[in-house]
């Protein structure tokens, strides 16, 4: 196969395990069956990296290709984005309360009944991407965004409308 490049960083143990079918279908669209499989990881484990590298970037360009929501959470700020194809789209919160952290469940339970406190404050901007939409949005990752749902996004959205 050749040395390859990673774009993206390998995915987790834990990512692979919710994606062995996937997986599956990758190693059989390049003729791999099980029993091959099984035989490539016992003789030649530069290539079970080669193709776990490979697989986990094909993985990491679907995911950031779509439309999708990150979010980074610190006790009292919350920052959601919604990344769409042209532009980024930005909630963030900022709470007046040392006491309460909005990174838990409890806290952001707390945060939907108080959401019309003075002590709760609103941002929201829109900006369009910088460069690679793909390369900005693995950046965020990177630093420490997590992919997320698009409900939290959508109920401060509803509450702000």
């Amino acid at each position: 196969m050749g040395f390859f490049y990673m774009k993206y960083h390998r995915l987790s143990k834990e990512q692979f395990e919710s994606l062995h079918q996937e997986f599956a279908k990758y190693l059989a669209a390049l003729s791999i069956d099980k029993s091959q499989w099984e035989e490539i990881k016992t003789s030649m484990p530069e290539k079970v990296d080669e193709h776990l590298d490979q697989f986990s970037d094909l993985v990491w360009e679907d995911v950031l290709s779509k439309d999708l929501y990150l979010e980074h959470l610190s006790p009292n700020h919350f920052f959601i984005f919604e990344c769409l194809e042209n532009q980024m789209n930005l909630i963030a919160v900022k709470l007046d309360y040392p006491d309460k952290n909005i990174a838990t469940p409890a806290g952001w339970k707390w945060l939907m009944e108080h959401i019309h406190d003075e002590k709760v404050v609103f941002y929201r901007s829109t900006k369009a991407y910088d460069h690679d939409r793909k390369e900005e949005l693995y950046g965020m990752i990177l630093k420490g965004a997590q992919i997320s749902k698009s409900d939290r996004f959508k109920s401060i959205t509803e509450f702000l409308s």
